[in-house]
Protein backbone atom coordinates (compact mmCIF):
# COMPACT_ATOMS: atom_id res chain seq x y z
CA UNK A 1 0.00 0.00 0.00
CA UNK A 2 2.62 2.58 0.95
CA UNK A 3 4.63 1.02 -2.68
CA UNK A 4 1.27 2.03 -4.09
CA UNK A 5 1.14 5.70 -2.82
CA UNK A 6 4.98 7.17 -3.03
CA UNK A 7 4.62 5.63 -7.11
CA UNK A 8 0.78 7.71 -7.49
CA UNK A 9 2.80 10.67 -5.64
CA UNK A 10 5.47 10.40 -8.08
CA UNK A 11 3.78 10.01 -11.20
CA UNK A 12 1.75 13.14 -9.89
CA UNK A 13 4.97 15.11 -9.59
CA UNK A 14 6.37 14.14 -12.72
CA UNK A 15 2.91 14.66 -14.58
CA UNK A 16 3.19 18.50 -12.79
CA UNK A 17 6.53 18.80 -14.35
CA UNK A 18 5.65 17.83 -17.85
CA UNK A 19 2.59 19.58 -18.07
CA UNK A 20 4.28 23.42 -16.75
CA UNK A 21 6.82 22.24 -20.03
CA UNK A 22 3.29 21.97 -22.27
CA UNK A 23 2.12 25.98 -20.99
CA UNK A 24 4.62 28.07 -23.10
CA UNK A 25 3.21 26.32 -26.04
CA UNK A 26 -0.05 28.09 -25.17
CA UNK A 27 2.05 31.40 -25.76
CA UNK A 28 3.61 32.85 -29.10
CA UNK A 29 5.02 31.89 -31.04
CA UNK A 30 3.03 28.59 -30.79
CA UNK A 31 -0.17 30.25 -29.64
CA UNK A 32 -1.80 26.99 -28.95
CA UNK A 33 -3.56 28.92 -26.53
CA UNK A 34 -6.34 26.03 -25.39
CA UNK A 35 -3.60 23.93 -23.48
CA UNK A 36 -3.42 27.10 -20.69
CA UNK A 37 -6.90 26.32 -19.61
CA UNK A 38 -6.38 21.97 -20.40
CA UNK A 39 -2.92 22.03 -18.44
CA UNK A 40 -4.56 23.99 -15.57
CA UNK A 41 -6.86 21.59 -15.62
CA UNK A 42 -5.34 18.84 -15.15
CA UNK A 43 -3.27 20.72 -11.88
CA UNK A 44 -6.03 21.75 -10.40
CA UNK A 45 -7.52 18.71 -10.33
CA UNK A 46 -4.48 17.70 -8.70
CA UNK A 47 -4.50 20.54 -6.19
CA UNK A 48 -8.08 19.94 -5.46
CA UNK A 49 -7.87 16.52 -4.54
CA UNK A 50 -4.88 17.02 -2.02
CA UNK A 51 -5.24 17.04 1.68
CA UNK A 52 -1.49 17.88 2.04
CA UNK A 53 -0.71 21.82 1.99
CA UNK A 54 3.11 20.52 1.49
CA UNK A 55 2.31 18.02 -1.27
CA UNK A 56 0.29 20.92 -3.18
CA UNK A 57 3.11 23.47 -2.50
CA UNK A 58 5.61 20.99 -4.29
CA UNK A 59 2.97 20.26 -7.13
CA UNK A 60 2.30 24.14 -8.15
CA UNK A 61 6.34 24.39 -7.43
CA UNK A 62 7.55 21.35 -9.90
CA UNK A 63 4.54 23.06 -12.21
CA UNK A 64 5.76 26.01 -12.32
CA UNK A 65 9.79 25.54 -12.21
CA UNK A 66 9.29 23.45 -15.64
CA UNK A 67 6.81 26.28 -17.08
CA UNK A 68 9.42 29.03 -16.51
CA UNK A 69 12.57 27.01 -17.41
CA UNK A 70 11.05 26.27 -21.00
CA UNK A 71 9.06 30.13 -21.27
CA UNK A 72 11.64 32.00 -20.23
CA UNK A 73 15.16 30.40 -20.74
CA UNK A 74 16.02 33.21 -22.94
CA UNK A 75 17.07 35.13 -20.61
CA UNK A 76 20.68 33.34 -20.18
CA UNK A 77 21.61 34.43 -23.35
CA UNK A 78 21.77 38.05 -22.84
CA UNK A 79 23.72 37.54 -19.74
CA UNK A 80 26.12 35.11 -21.48
CA UNK A 81 26.96 37.25 -24.44
CA UNK A 82 26.48 40.33 -23.32
CA UNK A 83 27.03 40.93 -19.93
CA UNK A 84 30.23 38.78 -19.56
CA UNK A 85 29.38 35.63 -17.67
CA UNK A 86 30.13 32.48 -18.93
CA UNK A 87 27.79 30.02 -20.28
CA UNK A 88 27.21 27.79 -17.29
CA UNK A 89 27.47 31.06 -14.93
CA UNK A 90 24.65 32.57 -17.01
CA UNK A 91 22.37 29.85 -16.65
CA UNK A 92 22.97 29.37 -13.11
CA UNK A 93 21.81 32.93 -12.63
CA UNK A 94 18.54 32.01 -15.00
CA UNK A 95 17.92 29.35 -13.11
CA UNK A 96 17.70 31.19 -9.72
CA UNK A 97 15.49 33.31 -10.95
CA UNK A 98 13.34 30.89 -12.31
CA UNK A 99 13.44 28.79 -8.89
CA UNK A 100 12.18 32.31 -7.24
CA UNK A 101 9.03 32.40 -10.15
CA UNK A 102 8.04 29.26 -9.43
CA UNK A 103 7.33 29.77 -5.85
CA UNK A 104 4.05 31.75 -6.80
CA UNK A 105 2.49 28.67 -8.08
CA UNK A 106 3.98 27.12 -5.56
CA UNK A 107 1.99 29.01 -3.13
CA UNK A 108 -0.77 29.18 -4.53
CA UNK A 109 -1.71 25.41 -4.35
CA UNK A 110 -0.27 25.52 -0.40
CA UNK A 111 -3.06 28.45 0.45
CA UNK A 112 -5.38 26.48 -1.26
CA UNK A 113 -5.07 23.46 0.68
CA UNK A 114 -4.37 24.88 3.82
CA UNK A 115 -6.88 27.88 4.20
CA UNK A 116 -9.69 26.74 1.78
CA UNK A 117 -9.19 23.11 2.09
CA UNK A 118 -13.30 23.03 2.71
CA UNK A 119 -14.44 25.49 -0.79
CA UNK A 120 -11.10 24.81 -3.37
CA UNK A 121 -13.70 24.79 -6.04
CA UNK A 122 -14.54 28.38 -5.42
CA UNK A 123 -11.40 30.00 -4.01
CA UNK A 124 -8.62 28.71 -6.44
CA UNK A 125 -9.32 30.70 -9.21
CA UNK A 126 -9.02 34.45 -7.38
CA UNK A 127 -6.43 32.36 -5.32
CA UNK A 128 -4.35 31.79 -8.77
CA UNK A 129 -5.28 35.08 -9.88
CA UNK A 130 -3.74 36.99 -6.80
CA UNK A 131 -0.54 34.54 -6.85
CA UNK A 132 0.02 35.70 -10.53
CA UNK A 133 -1.08 39.72 -9.99
CA UNK A 134 1.63 39.52 -7.08
CA UNK A 135 4.46 38.11 -9.21
CA UNK A 136 4.14 41.24 -11.73
CA UNK A 137 4.74 43.68 -8.82
CA UNK A 138 6.76 42.43 -6.08
CA UNK A 139 10.56 43.34 -6.57
CA UNK A 140 9.69 45.20 -9.30
CA UNK A 141 7.49 42.31 -10.60
CA UNK A 142 7.78 39.83 -13.80
CA UNK A 143 4.41 39.23 -15.62
CA UNK A 144 5.89 37.29 -18.13
CA UNK A 145 3.97 33.95 -18.66
CA UNK A 146 0.95 35.42 -17.46
CA UNK A 147 -1.74 32.85 -18.30
CA UNK A 148 -4.42 35.49 -19.81
CA UNK A 149 -1.67 37.02 -22.21
CA UNK A 150 -2.12 33.64 -24.21
CA UNK A 151 -5.37 34.17 -24.62
CA UNK A 152 -4.77 37.13 -27.16
CA UNK A 153 -6.43 34.62 -30.37
CA UNK A 154 -8.87 33.51 -28.75
CA UNK A 155 -12.96 33.90 -27.44
CA UNK A 156 -11.86 35.13 -23.71
CA UNK A 157 -9.84 38.09 -25.21
CA UNK A 158 -13.48 39.95 -25.19
CA UNK A 159 -12.99 40.19 -21.47
CA UNK A 160 -9.69 42.29 -21.68
CA UNK A 161 -11.28 45.76 -22.49
CA UNK A 162 -12.97 45.12 -18.97
CA UNK A 163 -10.58 43.55 -16.89
CA UNK A 164 -7.36 43.04 -18.35
CA UNK A 165 -4.81 40.45 -19.15
CA UNK A 166 -5.71 39.63 -15.37
CA UNK A 167 -8.90 39.41 -15.43
CA UNK A 168 -8.85 37.05 -18.63
CA UNK A 169 -6.89 34.80 -16.41
CA UNK A 170 -9.59 34.84 -14.10
CA UNK A 171 -11.71 32.80 -16.45
CA UNK A 172 -8.86 30.81 -17.60
CA UNK A 173 -9.35 29.26 -13.92
CA UNK A 174 -13.03 28.91 -14.50
CA UNK A 175 -12.82 27.34 -17.34
CA UNK A 176 -10.45 25.08 -16.02
CA UNK A 177 -12.23 24.27 -13.03
CA UNK A 178 -15.60 23.86 -15.35
CA UNK A 179 -13.59 21.32 -17.37
CA UNK A 180 -12.99 19.16 -14.23
CA UNK A 181 -16.77 19.30 -12.96
CA UNK A 182 -17.52 18.15 -16.47
CA UNK A 183 -15.02 14.66 -16.33
CA UNK A 184 -15.26 14.45 -12.77
CA UNK A 185 -18.98 15.64 -11.34
CA UNK A 186 -22.44 14.16 -10.83
CA UNK A 187 -24.60 15.06 -13.59
CA UNK A 188 -25.88 18.25 -11.97
CA UNK A 189 -21.80 19.51 -11.60
CA UNK A 190 -21.67 18.17 -15.51
CA UNK A 191 -24.52 20.21 -16.58
CA UNK A 192 -23.28 22.94 -14.63
CA UNK A 193 -20.37 23.41 -15.85
CA UNK A 194 -21.30 23.23 -19.37
CA UNK A 195 -23.39 25.64 -18.85
CA UNK A 196 -21.15 28.18 -17.36
CA UNK A 197 -18.81 27.26 -20.23
CA UNK A 198 -21.46 28.37 -22.60
CA UNK A 199 -21.92 31.39 -20.92
CA UNK A 200 -18.49 32.59 -20.69
CA UNK A 201 -17.64 32.14 -24.42
CA UNK A 202 -20.93 34.02 -25.41
CA UNK A 203 -20.25 36.72 -23.32
CA UNK A 204 -17.29 37.04 -24.71
CA UNK A 205 -18.08 37.02 -28.06
CA UNK A 206 -20.33 39.66 -27.26
CA UNK A 207 -17.79 42.14 -25.52
CA UNK A 208 -15.38 41.80 -28.51
CA UNK A 209 -17.94 42.98 -30.64
CA UNK A 210 -18.01 45.74 -28.35
CA UNK A 211 -16.33 49.18 -29.86
CA UNK A 212 -14.83 50.54 -26.48
CA UNK A 213 -13.62 53.92 -27.84
CA UNK A 214 -14.23 55.93 -30.56
CA UNK A 215 -12.77 56.18 -33.77
CA UNK A 216 -11.97 60.08 -34.39
CA UNK A 217 -11.64 59.31 -38.04
CA UNK A 218 -8.23 60.85 -38.15
CA UNK A 219 -5.94 59.01 -40.06
CA UNK A 220 -2.01 58.97 -39.78
CA UNK A 221 0.35 57.35 -42.02
CA UNK A 222 3.13 56.04 -39.66
CA UNK A 223 6.77 54.15 -40.61
CA UNK A 224 8.89 51.96 -38.35
CA UNK A 225 12.08 51.71 -39.13
CA UNK A 226 13.96 48.79 -38.03
CA UNK A 227 17.98 48.34 -38.72
CA UNK A 228 18.46 44.99 -37.28
CA UNK A 229 22.19 46.54 -35.49
CA UNK A 230 22.74 43.24 -33.93
CA UNK A 231 23.55 44.06 -30.11
CA UNK A 232 27.30 42.94 -30.10
CA UNK A 233 28.23 45.59 -32.86
CA UNK A 234 25.68 48.11 -31.55
CA UNK A 235 28.02 50.95 -29.22
CA UNK A 236 30.96 49.86 -30.97
CA UNK A 237 32.16 53.91 -32.19
CA UNK A 238 33.27 51.76 -36.07
CA UNK A 239 29.86 50.66 -36.23
CA UNK A 240 28.45 54.33 -35.77
CA UNK A 241 28.10 55.73 -39.21
CA UNK A 242 26.96 52.48 -40.71
CA UNK A 243 24.10 52.35 -38.24
CA UNK A 244 23.47 55.80 -39.21
CA UNK A 245 23.30 54.67 -42.85
CA UNK A 246 21.30 51.95 -42.38
CA UNK A 247 18.73 54.21 -40.67
CA UNK A 248 18.91 56.76 -42.73
CA UNK A 249 18.48 55.01 -45.72
CA UNK A 250 15.22 53.56 -44.54
CA UNK A 251 13.61 56.33 -43.73
CA UNK A 252 14.30 58.41 -46.34
CA UNK A 253 11.17 57.52 -49.13
CA UNK A 254 9.00 58.19 -46.01
CA UNK A 255 9.49 61.89 -44.83
CA UNK A 256 6.43 62.64 -46.66
CA UNK A 257 4.86 60.47 -43.77
CA UNK A 258 3.17 61.93 -40.41
CA UNK A 259 5.38 59.82 -38.23
CA UNK A 260 8.90 58.01 -38.72
CA UNK A 261 9.65 56.02 -35.17
CA UNK A 262 13.45 54.52 -34.71
CA UNK A 263 13.45 52.02 -32.11
CA UNK A 264 15.02 52.01 -28.39
CA UNK A 265 18.52 53.24 -28.59
CA UNK A 266 18.38 53.46 -32.28
CA UNK A 267 20.98 56.10 -31.64
CA UNK A 268 23.93 54.43 -30.19
CA UNK A 269 24.72 57.48 -28.57
CA UNK A 270 24.21 59.93 -25.62
CA UNK A 271 21.39 63.05 -26.77
CA UNK A 272 24.64 65.40 -25.75
CA UNK A 273 26.95 63.55 -28.11
CA UNK A 274 24.85 62.68 -31.00
CA UNK A 275 24.94 66.02 -33.24
CA UNK A 276 25.85 63.65 -35.97
CA UNK A 277 22.85 62.23 -35.93
CA UNK A 278 20.22 64.49 -34.00
CA UNK A 279 21.12 67.82 -36.42
CA UNK A 280 20.60 66.36 -39.85
CA UNK A 281 17.43 64.36 -39.19
CA UNK A 282 16.43 67.51 -37.56
CA UNK A 283 16.73 69.67 -39.98
CA UNK A 284 15.39 67.07 -42.35
CA UNK A 285 12.12 66.49 -39.84
CA UNK A 286 11.74 70.69 -40.22
CA UNK A 287 11.95 70.61 -44.17
CA UNK A 288 9.42 68.13 -44.24
CA UNK A 289 5.86 66.61 -43.44
CA UNK A 290 6.84 63.68 -40.39
CA UNK A 291 7.53 64.06 -36.91
CA UNK A 292 10.22 61.78 -36.01
CA UNK A 293 11.07 60.15 -32.65
CA UNK A 294 13.79 57.72 -31.63
CA UNK A 295 15.16 56.07 -28.68
CA UNK A 296 19.13 57.37 -27.20
CA UNK A 297 20.42 57.89 -24.15
CA UNK A 298 19.89 61.02 -21.85
CA UNK A 299 22.25 62.28 -19.73
CA UNK A 300 20.56 64.89 -17.61
CA UNK A 301 23.12 68.03 -17.91
CA UNK A 302 21.92 69.30 -13.88
CA UNK A 303 22.35 65.82 -11.84
CA UNK A 304 24.91 63.61 -14.53
CA UNK A 305 22.12 60.70 -14.24
CA UNK A 306 21.61 58.54 -17.61
CA UNK A 307 17.73 57.94 -18.68
CA UNK A 308 16.82 55.64 -21.36
CA UNK A 309 15.06 57.91 -23.47
CA UNK A 310 12.68 58.21 -26.08
CA UNK A 311 13.23 61.86 -28.28
CA UNK A 312 10.61 63.34 -29.88
CA UNK A 313 11.48 66.11 -32.68
CA UNK A 314 8.19 68.62 -33.31
CA UNK A 315 8.80 72.13 -32.68
CA UNK A 316 11.11 71.67 -29.99
CA UNK A 317 12.84 68.43 -28.48
CA UNK A 318 10.97 66.30 -26.30
CA UNK A 319 11.54 63.62 -24.18
CA UNK A 320 10.22 60.44 -22.32
CA UNK A 321 12.52 58.55 -20.00
CA UNK A 322 12.09 55.19 -19.27
CA UNK A 323 10.27 54.93 -15.69
CA UNK A 324 10.42 50.92 -15.51
CA UNK A 325 13.55 49.49 -15.37
CA UNK A 326 14.51 45.97 -16.04
CA UNK A 327 16.78 45.08 -12.31
CA UNK A 328 20.16 43.88 -13.26
CA UNK A 329 19.66 44.70 -16.71
CA UNK A 330 19.40 48.52 -16.87
CA UNK A 331 19.84 48.87 -12.87
CA UNK A 332 21.33 47.44 -9.83
CA UNK A 333 18.41 46.61 -7.22
CA UNK A 334 20.39 47.27 -3.76
CA UNK A 335 22.99 48.70 -5.28
CA UNK A 336 24.61 49.41 -1.52
CA UNK A 337 24.92 45.58 -1.01
CA UNK A 338 25.48 44.16 -4.53
CA UNK A 339 27.59 46.19 -6.77
CA UNK A 340 30.68 44.61 -5.39
CA UNK A 341 29.02 41.21 -5.42
CA UNK A 342 27.50 41.33 -9.09
CA UNK A 343 29.85 43.53 -10.60
CA UNK A 344 31.29 40.82 -13.00
CA UNK A 345 27.79 42.02 -14.89
CA UNK A 346 29.44 44.51 -17.33
CA UNK A 347 25.83 44.59 -19.49
CA UNK A 348 26.62 47.63 -21.41
CA UNK A 349 24.60 50.93 -20.20
CA UNK A 350 23.11 49.42 -17.32
CA UNK A 351 23.06 52.01 -14.81
CA UNK A 352 20.41 54.08 -15.57
CA UNK A 353 17.65 56.26 -13.42
CA UNK A 354 14.28 55.42 -13.41
CA UNK A 355 11.91 58.17 -15.00
CA UNK A 356 8.79 60.31 -13.79
CA UNK A 357 5.68 57.33 -14.47
CA UNK A 358 2.89 59.97 -14.70
CA UNK A 359 5.56 61.66 -17.77
CA UNK A 360 3.95 59.25 -20.71
CA UNK A 361 2.42 60.99 -23.33
CA UNK A 362 3.78 63.61 -26.38
CA UNK A 363 1.00 65.80 -27.64
CA UNK A 364 1.47 66.77 -31.05
CA UNK A 365 -0.92 68.95 -33.22
CA UNK A 366 -1.24 65.41 -35.38
CA UNK A 367 -2.14 63.26 -31.91
CA UNK A 368 -1.45 62.47 -28.52
CA UNK A 369 1.55 59.34 -28.26
CA UNK A 370 1.23 57.11 -24.99
CA UNK A 371 5.01 56.06 -25.02
CA UNK A 372 6.49 53.17 -23.31
CA UNK A 373 9.79 51.91 -23.45
CA UNK A 374 10.68 47.75 -24.79
CA UNK A 375 9.73 46.12 -21.53
CA UNK A 376 7.75 48.65 -19.62
CA UNK A 377 4.44 47.71 -22.18
CA UNK A 378 4.66 44.33 -19.75
CA UNK A 379 2.58 46.34 -17.04
CA UNK A 380 -0.81 47.24 -18.06
CA UNK A 381 -1.68 48.97 -14.87
CA UNK A 382 1.22 51.56 -16.39
CA UNK A 383 0.36 51.85 -20.01
CA UNK A 384 -2.97 52.54 -18.97
CA UNK A 385 -1.78 55.82 -17.29
CA UNK A 386 -1.43 57.02 -21.10
CA UNK A 387 -5.21 56.90 -21.20
CA UNK A 388 -7.70 58.60 -21.79
CA UNK A 389 -5.45 61.05 -23.36
CA UNK A 390 -3.52 59.56 -25.80
CA UNK A 391 -4.91 58.84 -29.35
CA UNK A 392 -2.44 55.95 -30.10
CA UNK A 393 0.18 54.13 -28.10
CA UNK A 394 3.90 53.91 -29.22
CA UNK A 395 6.47 50.92 -27.63
CA UNK A 396 9.95 50.94 -29.43
CA UNK A 397 12.12 48.21 -28.07
CA UNK A 398 15.13 46.10 -28.65
CA UNK A 399 14.69 42.54 -28.63
CA UNK A 400 18.50 41.73 -30.36
CA UNK A 401 19.36 40.89 -26.31
CA UNK A 402 17.84 37.69 -26.53
CA UNK A 403 18.52 36.37 -30.18
CA UNK A 404 16.42 34.25 -31.98
CA UNK A 405 14.66 33.12 -29.05
CA UNK A 406 10.62 32.73 -28.02
CA UNK A 407 11.19 35.89 -26.37
CA UNK A 408 10.46 38.61 -29.35
CA UNK A 409 7.37 36.69 -30.18
CA UNK A 410 6.30 36.96 -26.56
CA UNK A 411 7.02 40.42 -26.19
CA UNK A 412 4.97 41.10 -29.07
CA UNK A 413 2.14 39.31 -27.92
CA UNK A 414 1.67 40.99 -24.52
CA UNK A 415 2.14 44.39 -26.45
CA UNK A 416 -1.64 43.03 -28.50
CA UNK A 417 -2.84 42.60 -24.85
CA UNK A 418 -2.08 46.14 -24.39
CA UNK A 419 -3.84 47.35 -27.36
CA UNK A 420 -6.97 44.82 -26.73
CA UNK A 421 -6.98 46.44 -22.74
CA UNK A 422 -6.96 50.19 -23.95
CA UNK A 423 -8.71 49.60 -27.35
CA UNK A 424 -5.38 51.96 -29.16
CA UNK A 425 -3.90 51.13 -32.46
CA UNK A 426 0.00 50.09 -30.95
CA UNK A 427 2.98 50.80 -32.73
CA UNK A 428 5.85 48.37 -32.03
CA UNK A 429 9.32 49.44 -33.33
CA UNK A 430 12.04 47.26 -33.00
CA UNK A 431 15.76 46.92 -33.42
CA UNK A 432 15.52 43.48 -35.21
CA UNK A 433 12.36 42.81 -34.79
CA UNK A 434 9.57 41.87 -34.19
CA UNK A 435 8.02 45.04 -35.24
CA UNK A 436 4.54 45.70 -35.75
CA UNK A 437 1.59 47.99 -36.04
CA UNK A 438 -1.33 46.45 -33.29
CA UNK A 439 -5.21 47.49 -33.86
CA UNK A 440 -7.32 48.15 -31.41
CA UNK A 441 -8.96 44.58 -31.27
CA UNK A 442 -4.95 43.73 -30.72
CA UNK A 443 -4.90 42.14 -34.26
CA UNK A 444 -1.54 42.57 -35.97
CA UNK A 445 -2.22 44.63 -39.08
CA UNK A 446 1.28 44.38 -40.59
CA UNK A 447 4.64 43.16 -39.02
CA UNK A 448 8.46 42.96 -39.80
CA UNK A 449 10.62 40.03 -40.49
CA UNK A 450 13.03 39.24 -38.02
CA UNK A 451 16.90 40.27 -38.13
CA UNK A 452 16.39 42.11 -41.71
CA UNK A 453 16.67 45.91 -41.95
CA UNK A 454 12.97 47.12 -42.80
CA UNK A 455 10.78 49.65 -43.10
CA UNK A 456 7.32 48.83 -41.87
CA UNK A 457 4.26 51.42 -43.36
CA UNK A 458 0.96 51.82 -42.23
CA UNK A 459 -2.06 53.78 -41.89
CA UNK A 460 -3.24 53.76 -38.63
CA UNK A 461 -6.62 55.21 -36.52
CA UNK A 462 -6.82 57.39 -33.62
CA UNK A 463 -8.83 56.94 -31.06
CA UNK A 464 -10.33 58.17 -27.84
CA UNK A 465 -11.89 57.57 -24.67
CA UNK A 466 -11.47 54.74 -22.56
CA UNK A 467 -12.60 51.07 -21.83
CA UNK A 468 -13.43 50.13 -18.54
CA UNK A 469 -9.50 48.63 -17.95
CA UNK A 470 -8.09 51.95 -18.75
CA UNK A 471 -10.37 54.14 -16.45
CA UNK A 472 -10.40 51.36 -13.59
CA UNK A 473 -7.21 49.26 -14.34
CA UNK A 474 -6.73 45.67 -12.18
CA UNK A 475 -8.92 47.60 -9.44
CA UNK A 476 -12.12 45.57 -10.90
CA UNK A 477 -11.06 42.08 -10.55
CA UNK A 478 -8.47 42.33 -7.66
CA UNK A 479 -11.36 44.04 -5.67
CA UNK A 480 -13.78 41.14 -6.73
CA UNK A 481 -10.92 38.09 -6.36
CA UNK A 482 -10.10 39.22 -2.64
CA UNK A 483 -13.99 39.84 -1.99
CA UNK A 484 -14.51 36.16 -2.82
CA UNK A 485 -10.90 34.98 -0.99
CA UNK A 486 -12.66 36.84 2.15
CA UNK A 487 -15.74 34.80 2.17
CA UNK A 488 -14.33 31.58 1.16
CA UNK A 489 -12.22 31.99 3.95
CA UNK A 490 -15.23 32.61 6.21
CA UNK A 491 -17.30 29.85 4.90
CA UNK A 492 -14.24 27.36 5.58
CA UNK A 493 -13.64 28.72 9.04
CA UNK A 494 -17.61 27.80 9.45
CA UNK A 495 -17.07 24.45 7.87
CA UNK A 496 -14.49 23.42 9.81
CA UNK A 497 -15.91 24.35 12.74
CA UNK A 498 -18.87 22.42 12.09
CA UNK A 499 -17.06 19.47 11.37
CA UNK A 500 -15.33 19.42 14.45
CA UNK A 501 -18.25 19.61 16.57
CA UNK A 502 -19.97 16.95 14.90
Amino acid sequence: MINFLQKKKLVKRLSAIALGVLVPFAFAPYNLHFISILTLSVLFYYWSNSDSACESFILGYLFGFAMFSVGVSWLHISINLFGGVNIFGALLLTYIFIAYLALYPALCGYLLVRFFKHIKIIALPPLWLMTEWCRGWMLTGFPWLNIGSSQTDSVLAGFAPIFGDYGVTFFVCISSMAIIKIFTGNNKQKLTSVFLLITIVISSLVLSDINWTNDLKKDMDIVLIQGAIPQEQKWKPEQRKKTYKIYTTLSEPFWSSDLIVWPETAIPSFYHMADDFVNPISSKEMSSNALFMSGLVYQDPKSNNYFNSVLLMNEQHNFYHKYHLVPFGEYLPFKTFLSETLNFLKIPMSDFTSGDPEKKLFETGRGIFGISICYEVAYGSEVRKALPYANILINVSNDAWFGDSSAPHQHLQIARMRAIENGRYLLRSTNTGISAVIDNKGKIVTRSPQFEPHALSARVKLHDGETPFSKFGNSLILAFCLLVLFLSLIFNIIISNQQSTN
